[in-house]
């Protein structure tokens, strides 16, 4: 026996619970109880034991009523939450007199009561119990198991997965906007101390952010300054917009009265979606325009089934010189959609020159507008 192990410091417990907070895990409701008196807790100390026989653990704290119902029925029910199941889970998690109030739940074969809109259910009769401290094992046998289609909802860092997907988007949308609309000025500095304090977020959600940003094109990562702000200018704008246009015109020459109703018909499609999204001089959800007028583009381009023509598409960060040119204010204009409307209709008639003339006057629009945007900042972002 190793007598240095009397001599190892005790492992504190907030810093244990933070550390296995990193462990990702399944979100489930523990059920047991009859159509008389029925218990339940949102667990995620849940784990298959084996498969012959099917057994099943579950771990639960000895001051839950679950707990003790537990003990006296001899059964439960693991209940495993989708990823669109977190008010499930808090509702379960939480102290309250009747938790079933409102949801929808059928009796199993043992008698514990099965959530309708639980991902899965795996229904155990107890077989044995091990206490462990604060918390009691339940070793199951499963007597019935059964599963539908979806993602399982997750735990992880003192969130639920789904939900910390959407607040991570939430700080990402947050730090965007403030750098479009130049809360921080071109070449500023973003530490990622500050942002967590500034947005009240997270360090983890910030990083995420930058990262995103920088994909965007509105910051760089430099290896001493860390995450930079980049300008952006008319200059900048006009060279993408002049490209793309010069890669449209091409396609246009090439196809333009060869293309396949199929074809047309999905780039009609791909318009129709992006033109939804534009209503009376605004964007309706600018994120999702961008998308979609990303993809209707790229649609036009994929008609002369050129990989390097694409490949040259792709290559022109269109997505950030819009973000940057366009993004700042919901305001824009029906003009982008009535000229895209044009192109479609002249490819469609198999009219060269008037798709060409409108692929060109879009391109205008598009600089003029960008232009407008950037003097409202002093012709720099």
């Amino acid at each position: 026996m190793n007598d240095s192990k009397t001599a190892l410091p005790a492992v504190d417990g907030r810093e244990f619970r933070n550390v296995v907070g990193h462990l990702a895990s399944g979100v489930t409701v523990i059920t047991t109880g009859s159509s008389q008196r029925r218990h339940g807790m949102t667990a995620s100390s849940v784990t298959s034991l084996s498969a012959d026989p099917p057994l099943m653990l579950v771990c639960i704290n000895n001051s839950a009523p679950t707990a003790t119902a537990v003990a006296e029925t001899g059964h439960y029910a693991v209940n495993i939450l989708a990823e669109r199941g977190g008010d499930l889970a808090y509702r379960f998690a939480a102290p309250s007199t009747d938790k079933f109030a409102g949801v929808a739940v059928r009796e199993g074969v043992l008698g514990a009561p099965l959530l309708e809109d639980a991902l899965a259910r795996i229904e155990c009769e107890v077989v044995e119990s091990v206490v462990g401290g604060t918390h009691t094992i339940y070793i199951g046998r499963v007597v019935k198991a059964e599963a539908g289609q979806g993602q399982p909802l997750t735990y992880f860092r003192g969130g639920f997965g789904k939900f910390a997907q959407v607040r991570d988007d939430a700080v990402y949308r947050a730090l965007r906007h403030s750098v479009l609309t130049r809360e921080y000025a071109p070449g500023a500095v973003l530490s990622v101390a500050d942002l967590a304090v500034t947005l009240e977020a997270e360090e983890s959600s910030i990083f995420y952010a930058l990262t995103r940003l920088s994909g965007d094109g509105l910051v760089r990562r430099e290896l001493d300054a860390g995450y930079v702000v980049l300008p952006f200018d008319t200059r900048s704008s006009d060279a993408t917009f002049d490209a793309r246009l010069v890669i449209e015109l091409g396609v246009i020459e090439k196809v333009c009265g060869e293309v396949a109703p199929q074809s047309l018909d999905e780039l009609e499609a791909r318009f129709d979606e992006m033109a939804a999204l534009l209503v009376e001089d605004r964007f309706v959800d600018f994120d999702a325009y961008l998308e979609a007028n990303y993809r209707f583009h790229e649609s036009l381009v994929s008609l002369a089934d050129s990989p390097v023509l694409t490949a040259m598409f792709e290559g022109l960060a269109i997505k950030s010189v819009m973000t940057r040119s366009f993004g700042a204010t919901a305001e824009t204009s029906q003009r982008f959609v009535d000229v895209q409307r044009q192109m479609v209709q002249a490819l469609r008639a198999g009219d060269k020159t008037r798709a060409q003339g409108s692929a060109v006057k879009y391109s205008e629009i598009a600089k003029d507008r960008a232009r407008e945007v950037l003097a409202l900042s002093g012709g720099v972002m």
